[in-house]
């Protein structure tokens, strides 16, 4: 019986691993939890885990924290490597600060639906408790404008 808890304990930190902290190298995994690489791959396939993965991490603000991660990361790199080599930055590297810099300036700009209708949504209860009228025309509008979105 106590074998069956180690095992499951191990499931258990091998998918926090890959799920929650991004360890998706099997070998690594394995080591780290204790497993055959074999048996990883079961479970992940078996409990579809890069579902699980993908769910958490997709985010908005973790793919932001992500996206200003490697911002950050490729901008180190690249001032560590202009002051100690005298190596300037490539065009490479050029391209991917500006694809970056532009994921994060869509990311935050864009406003998914739910988040317009609650802002719409408090909006109109603001007007609802002066001009009961007024925000009765509102909704209509703010209807018209959610069907938009969609």
């Amino acid at each position: 019986m106590a074998e069956k808890q180690s095992i499951a304990q191990k499931k258990e930190h091998a998918k926090l691993l890959y799920t929650v902290e991004g360890v998706t190298v099997g070998k690594e995994l394995a080591e780290r939890v204790g497993v055959s690489p074999q048996t990883i791959s079961k479970w992940i396939n078996s409990e579809d885990w890069e579902m699980i993965r993908a769910s958490l991490i997709m985010t908005r603000e973790a793919e932001l924290r992500r996206l200003y991660s490697r911002l950050t990361f490729l901008n180190d790199t690249i001032e560590e490597r202009e002051t100690k080599e005298k190596k300037p930055i490539t065009n490479s590297e050029a391209d991917t600060l500006v694809k970056i810099s532009a994921s994060i300036k869509n990311m935050e700009t864009d406003v998914s639906v739910s988040e317009a209708i609650q802002v719409l949504k408090d909006f109109i209860n603001a007007v609802r408790s002066s001009n009961l009228a007024l925000a009765k025309s509102m909704t209509v509008e703010a209807d018209h404008y959610i069907k938009s979105l969609l």
